[in-house]
């Protein structure tokens, strides 16, 4: 069910030592696509987030006997990275208050902010480690026995799990790096001197301890140092947030440690278009992560070399480590890691690869902070298609529970309700991709996604008030209405989501033909008056998709436009093969497959001809590919 065969071949290459890293000049490069704020009005969209913020969002705050915080107030905490949770709920509560304005959760919102600056040492620690075991009495590895792995629930005596004089370590810096984050982002909308000390004074320790000429930090944690690496984007964002020197230095150590490091140098690999499979044993999520940073320090460097080594990272990603949900995936090779690492195409298998949730939303993460760069509709699209993918598979319809890892081939999900990483993870996904779904790009209003939803354009645009109608994307249909415009003109664009092409468009019922820009988006530019209405119209193509790793085993999957189809199966449910024998990989899907009635949800729906196999979009399946 795979569609990405080649074998990755690893090239070498020489990168300058540690100190060399640093190029003159160092201007900022800007975004040329700019969020807008908008409202989600109903649809699939608009029911996920509402079951997150109504659901989930609240229990995180006190489930678990107060889990969010009592680790940073009552040290040692009761896991080894018990300390992310609180900065990833920050970062997507945030972005929720910005759309819901929500007075409640603005309350929610200072309340953790407080408590979190309330448990800051003086030295600028905040951490949930006991003081014998911070990253300041610990700086590097004191043996692989005394680190908590990234899969592995730390279960012998004296860990965090049960709080203990000797708890596993390595994951002290993780905790600084999701609470600068998560900081950092509530201060942007709410600024607070207060809240940019505690992150200064966080970074100044983190630099007293991994500066030039101290401990490093690629020998503190797992995976080669990867996971410690991640703080690179935090620390750039400090800097962004205070332009002071020292921070943007920092960064750059970091890299240059990294690139002295021969089981990670993540920049040299990429330079020399290796693959993502060997830095730092491939560790899909933290992999991503360090591009989130290197991403930003080409931003506030212009050094082409960071922006390079994110953008060969993104196209090896694309090209082969991809399942057809749209989610990174990852299994346990004999040359990586753990089942969270990145593996050679040839060693896909959809019963066994995993999709973490917390690298879908990172990969999610990346594509969006690229359609922000470069304003390709590609990146938009790449969002769209793992969200309403692998995110909304990963969310339990009842929107409380949800997957640490998905497959494309399993007879139910494993979904859950404790507070673990990925469960914190996958809203942030929702909230970032709900704020991406309309921009502003090149004197125009760009549309990335055509879920309902409404907004009030800028003063640039006249204070437009628009809103998309229909039920996209479930239906390929889609409507915009000007509710409020005065006549003034400017472009409007929006893409074709994947797999899918442009079918017609309408403006006040006549067709026309609008042009499709070098950044992949279709534009109309003209006076917008109040009562236009634009009707747009997909083509979904069905597609197969064919894998063939190295046992001999041949594997389809079928998508319909943006959605990956699966076949819904229960528990113990003997999973059929009808495609078994049957030359799948030289005729079209539609000889496959035949279209039946939508059902209830208005989701498409298709049987396996000569049998009673119906598939529909995974999201909803059970799910078999």
């Amino acid at each position: 069910m795979y569609k990405y065969l080649p074998v990755l071949i690893i090239v070498a290459a020489q990168f300058p030592a540690a100190g060399v890293l640093a190029q003159e000049p160092r201007e900022r490069v800007p975004g040329v696509w700019r969020s807008v704020p908008s409202a989600p009005g109903g649809g699939l969209l608009a029911e996920r987030l509402e079951l997150w913020r109504q659901r989930r969002m609240w229990h995180m705050l006190t489930a678990e006997k107060d889990y969010l915080f009592s680790g940073f107030e009552k040290r040692p905490g009761s896991h080894p990275w018990q300390g992310e949770h609180a900065g990833k709920w920050l970062h997507a509560a945030t972005l929720a208050y910005e759309q819901t304005q929500d007075g409640k959760l603005l309350k929610a919102l200072q309340e953790t902010v407080r408590r979190l600056l309330a448990a800051q040492d003086a030295n600028g620690y905040l951490g949930t480690y006991g003081a014998d075991f911070t990253f300041m009495a610990q700086p590097e590895n004191v043996s692989p026995a005394a680190i908590a792995d990234d899969t592995a629930s730390p279960k012998k005596k004296g860990t965090p799990r049960t709080p203990a004089p000797k708890p596993a370590g390595g994951w002290d810096t993780w905790t600084l790096r999701y609470n600068i984050y998560g900081l950092l982002t509530y201060e942007k909308f709410h600024p607070d001197p207060r809240v940019v000390q505690a992150c200064r004074k966080m970074a100044d320790l983190l630099i007293e301890v991994y500066g030039k000429g101290k401990a490093d930090l690629t020998k503190y944690g797992t995976r080669q140092g990867i996971s410690a690496t991640t703080l690179l984007e935090s620390i750039v964002m400090l800097y962004e947030r205070t332009q002071d020197r020292k921070y943007l230095d920092f960064a750059e150590h970091i890299v240059a440690l990294s690139e002295n490091n021969p089981k990670l140098r993540l920049m040299g690999n990429m330079l020399a278009k290796g693959s993502v499979v060997y830095s730092g044993d491939g560790k899909a999520y933290q992999l991503m992560a360090n591009l989130l940073g290197y991403l930003r320090l080409y931003q506030n460097t212009g050094d082409e070399r960071y922006l390079k080594t994110v953008q060969n990272a993104w196209d090896d990603i694309q090209a082969r480590h991809l399942d057809v949900t749209g989610g990174p995936w990852s299994v346990k090779t004999p040359y990586n890691g753990n089942r969270e690492c990145f593996a050679l195409p040839a060693d896909y298998d959809p019963a066994t690869a995993d999709v973490e949730t917390c690298s879908t939303t990172t990969w999610i993460q990346l594509n969006l902070h690229l359609l922000e760069l470069t304003g390709q509709a590609r990146f938009a699209a790449e969002a769209e298609r793992a969200v309403f993918n692998s995110v909304l598979a990963a969310q339990a319809g009842a929107g409380l529970d949800w997957c640490y890892y998905t497959r494309a081939n399993q007879n139910q999900r494993p979904y859950e309700t404790a507070i673990k990483c990925c469960s914190s993870s996958g809203p942030r996904a929702l909230e970032m991709f709900a704020l991406h779904r309309i921009g502003e790009v090149a004197g125009g209003i760009s549309f990335t996604s055509l879920t309902p939803g409404s907004a009030v354009l800028p003063e640039a645009f006249g204070r437009a008030k628009i809103e998309v109608t229909g039920n996209y994307p479930i239906s390929p249909k889609a409507g915009i209405h000007f509710a409020q415009a005065a006549g003034k003109r400017f472009a409007v664009e929006f893409s074709a989501p994947s797999g899918a092409r442009l079918a017609s468009v309408r403006i006040n019922g006549r067709t026309i033909v609008p042009d499709k820009n070098d950044r992949g988006f279709h534009r109309l530019n003209r006076p917008w008056k109040a009562g236009d209405e634009i009707a747009i119209e997909f083509e979904y193509l069905l597609k197969s998709h064919l894998a063939s790793p190295t046992e001999g085993k041949k594997w389809v999957a079928f998508t319909y436009g943006p959605w990956a189809l699966a076949q819904t199966t229960a528990k113990g449910e003997a999973l059929a093969e009808p495609l078994v024998g049957k030359d799948v990989s030289s005729t079209a899907a539609s000889q496959w497959l035949e279209a039946q009635a939508p059902n209830q949800s208005a989701e498409p729906i298709f049987r396996i001809k000569d049998s009673e196999i119906l598939l529909r979009p995974f999201y909803s399946a059970g799910s078999k590919t």
